[in-house]
């Protein structure tokens, strides 16, 4: 009935249509091969990176599963194993805050030392990413206090995603309703930058503010945004996901939505994810293989790798690509130090290197 009713209010004035569009990948996000073409940093297929940092010294650590590993010349050491699934690292100094699945916040020392830093239940579980203010005070992006699971909360459409004040072992809810915020990061003094994967949008919002919309960096971007990383020159955004013109039909039909949820396995459901193993089994197949089983670029992207430069005045000046056809895909995490990109491919479970701008 409802379609009914939608269809004849399209009918009788087709302004009153929701049609989403996919914008193409153009001007600084065009298609490349850069991480198609950049160093593997880590045995094939023993790790699943989920954020990574460089500090000071150059050193790299990385979350995979349930421990942080650190990697010095190519040389791959555990660091320390936690409770649980660890996602977003935050360097601070010469410690580390990790989010913690089913624990929280925990800081991890220069020794390896692990100490619960909060463990409020706002924080136990889906925190996407973590920034520290000029002040000492830490934000976590939580992606949904109801539905932690990605693939789940975009088929329902979920708002319920959070920003949390951390003060020490005191955690404060300043900003609700929002569509899987995925990233956070520092822009200035008193102002914050935060991806909405939902929205496909970037804002910039006051620190002491954070409740209230924000001024769009980029909107309406082919992607879904996740972390976000400081630079010299800006800040890197990573994309697990990219946008496809099948999912976004399948988000304004509700009732052919939810006839997928309830009668196909969440495994077999039309949305992206971090990779695509084995492309012959998958929905609609045959709209993204072209001749003698050969997957184009330009195909219709399941799984995608993206990661991108904004620059200080908010434009997107840089990106690297893993394009339909390659499998170094699901960026989750992105690093940036004096002028060193490292980048967290989970759907790859390697770390990449690709060259520099001055380096191509």
């Amino acid at each position: 009935m409802n379609r009914t009713i939608s269809a004849l209010k399209e009918w009788l004035n087709p302004d009153w249509a929701r049609h989403r569009t996919v914008p193409p990948f153009e001007a600084g996000l065009r298609p490349n091969r850069r991480l198609d073409e950049g160093e593997t940093l880590l045995p094939a297929a023993e790790f699943e990176p989920d954020d990574v940092v460089i500090r000071d010294s150059g050193e790299v650590v990385f979350s995979s599963g349930d421990s942080i590993f650190t990697l010095t010349d190519g040389v791959v050491a555990p660091l320390v194993t936690l409770g649980g699934q660890v996602g977003s690292l935050l360097a601070v100094q010469d410690r580390l805050v990790a989010a913690v699945e089913g624990v929280g916040l925990v800081t991890i020392d220069a020794a390896g030392t692990a100490h619960d830093l909060c463990t409020d239940p706002e924080l136990a579980v889906c925190v996407t990413d973590l920034t520290l203010l000029p002040d000492g005070i830490v934000l976590a992006t939580i992606g949904s206090s109801v539905v932690p699971d990605w693939g789940a909360a975009l088929v329902a459409d979920d708002r319920k995603g959070r920003i949390v004040r951390v003060d020490g072992s005191r955690a404060e809810v300043v900003a609700e309703g929002l569509g899987w915020p995925g990233g956070i990061e520092t822009a200035s003094d008193n102002e914050v930058l935060v991806s909405l994967g939902f929205d496909h949008r970037i804002e910039r919002r006051a620190s002491n503010a954070l409740g209230k919309p924000g001024i769009p960096v980029g909107a309406n971007l082919p992607i879904y945004p996740g972390r976000i990383a400081a630079t010299t020159d800006g800040w890197w955004v990573a994309a697990p996901y990219a946008r496809n013109r099948f999912t976004e039909l399948l988000l304004d039909e509700p009732e052919l939505l939810r006839e997928m949820t309830a009668t196909i396995r969440q495994d077999q459901w039309f949305v992206p994810r971090l990779r695509c193993p084995d492309p012959y089994t998958d929905t609609l197949q045959l709209g993204q293989l072209r001749v003698h089983g050969v997957i184009k670029p330009w195909a219709p992207a399941r799984s995608y790798g993206l990661a991108f430069r904004i620059d200080q005045r908010g434009r997107i000046t840089e990106s690297v690509h893993s394009r339909a056809d390659s499998d170094r895909h699901g960026v989750t995490g992105v690093a940036s130090r004096d002028g060193r990109i490292v980048v967290a491919a989970r759907g790859f479970r390697n770390l990449l290197a690709p060259r520099t701008v001055n380096e191509r």
